[in-house]
């Protein structure tokens, strides 16, 4: 059944996630031939070799995951109602921003996590979603890097009330808060993060965002 292809890369966004890059580059190709699989395997060794500073073999992988757009048939995902053409449209402009994240560029990389957005707004409403992350709070990381803290308080303010208690996009703007030196706002939201992030406080990091 076509869907079932969303549950066997699962592994695979949750590595990208989670995982050091080398964990993620040493697991498995479980494609079996499936393009949308494939794809997210790309897409997870893009995001890994962007995060050891690799950019030339981060975009190679965002390549491949073009090559497979342009030629692999999603017809029987697409009639299954997962917008695959779009998704790994997605995947291939969260690697580029990454890439040219790790590389310094983050002009660039807020363009490409910019196209991200609005592919993944136009992605219609399921649960669980078929984007396993909101990548407005990775365009809000790359505003507070870039200094602008006016845009990224709006990026993430949008992002929580999409996802409401996001841990992630909480950090982001308690950073902002910080950096802008409101420390009575930057200490609201650390209350509001306390209360929803039971893991390891260790991996919230502006870079992974």
């Amino acid at each position: 059944m076509p869907w079932v292809q969303s549950i066997l890369l699962a592994p695979y966004f949750a590595h990208a996630q989670f995982s050091a890059p080398d964990v993620v580059l040493g697991l498995p190709d479980v494609s079996n031939g499936l393009p949308y699989v494939e794809a997210m395997r790309h897409y997870a060794r893009g995001v890994a070799h962007a995060f050891r500073g690799n950019a030339p073999a981060a975009r190679a992988e965002a390549a491949a995951i073009e090559r497979l757009a342009r030629e692999a048939d999603f017809s029987a995902l697409t009639d299954a109602g997962v917008p695959a053409v779009d998704l790994l449209d997605l995947a291939r402009q969260v690697v580029l921003a990454r890439a040219a994240q790790s590389s310094g560029d983050l002009e660039a990389a807020e363009d490409a996590f910019e196209q991200a957005v609005a592919i993944q707004d136009g992605i219609g409403y399921t649960e669980p979603p078929h984007w396993y992350y909101p990548v407005r709070q990775s365009l809000g990381a790359i505003q507070l890097l870039r200094g602008d803290l006016s845009g990224a308080e709006d990026t993430f303010r949008q992002s929580l009330v999409r996802v409401r208690n996001n841990g992630w996009a909480l950090f982001g703007l308690r950073e902002v808060y910080v950096r802008a030196g409101r420390p009575d706002a930057a200490a609201a939201v650390a209350k509001r993060l306390d209360q929803v992030w039971a893991g390891d406080r260790e991996i919230l990091d502006l870079m992974r965002l």
